[in-house]
């Protein structure tokens, strides 16, 4: 069917993410990371990959504005490496924590429903997905802040 739309469900701490197959380069095992100083707790530090300095998020974090970061099992963690969508070449990539490795799956737009709740800053939308309720991240809201902290640290 043409109008489904490949996608990657990422678990994070309590909830899901539902992001576009197109917008990920990578999902790596989750490794250390090197911490930035004076940077927000969500911006959880910095992965060398592929030659390339990859800042790393707690998505929730961020959404949140407080609450801590912990993982269920570092064993079982993932990263998900996304191409940046601004097109700069200070931030090409970056990387959202997720708990488990994410699920390849193709979803089409009858298979969402609207749940009535509001999405944060950091989602576009919020919708329901068989029997999970999943958000669809505001990537340029995400970048911006990023870059914005990265700025503020330097």
């Amino acid at each position: 069917m043409s109008d489904e739309l490949p996608t990657f469900l990422v678990q994070l701490q309590k909830s899901n993410l539902l992001v576009p197959n197109a917008t990920v380069a990578e999902i790596i095992p989750y490794e250390p990371l090197q911490r930035i100083p004076d940077s927000p707790d969500w911006l959880l530090g910095i992965l060398g990959w592929r030659g390339v300095q990859v800042p790393v998020i707690s998505f929730e974090m961020l959404t949140v504005r407080r609450g801590s970061f912990s993982l269920v099992s570092v064993a079982s963690a993932s990263l998900v490496i996304l191409k940046a969508l601004g097109g700069r070449e200070d931030l090409r990539f970056f990387a959202i924590v997720a708990q488990t490795l994410p699920r390849l799956m193709r979803v089409t737009p009858d298979q969402l429903f609207a749940t009535g709740e509001s999405p944060e800053q950091t989602e576009l939308v919020r919708a329901r997905l068989r029997d999970e309720v999943v958000a669809i991240p505001d990537l340029e809201f995400v970048e911006r802040s990023i870059r914005d902290a990265l700025a503020e640290a330097a």
